[in-house]
């Protein structure tokens, strides 16, 4: 495994440890577990909401994938979606606030 692959695995990582971290926070402080229809209900903290529901996104994404896993093509779709969710948020972690390049 090249130095290449590491780093995706190292960026998919960061996206899930941060998805959880946020996930974590947000049900700390609200009692209640980031989901995405928190984007339904109007209220003043709904940026907020939206901001928690689309970083918790790749977890529940792979928490979805768990129920499906009887039907394997929604599972492994649902899969390669938190996975390239996570991807992307890590990539966005990795170069906005360290400077990775």
């Amino acid at each position: 495994m090249d130095m290449v692959h590491l780093g995706y695995l190292y960026a998919i990582a960061v996206g899930i440890v941060a998805a959880g971290t946020v996930g974590s926070m947000w049900a700390l402080a609200t009692g209640e577990s980031p989901r995405f229809s928190l984007l339904l209900e109007p209220s003043m903290i709904a940026p907020l909401r939206a901001l928690a529901v689309v970083a918790y996104a790749p977890l529940m994404l792979l928490f979805a994938a768990w129920h499906f896993v009887g039907n394997a093509i929604v599972g492994m779709l649902l899969v390669v979606a938190s996975l390239g969710w996570s991807f992307l948020q890590g990539v966005f972690i990795l170069t906005l606030f360290f400077g990775f390049t």
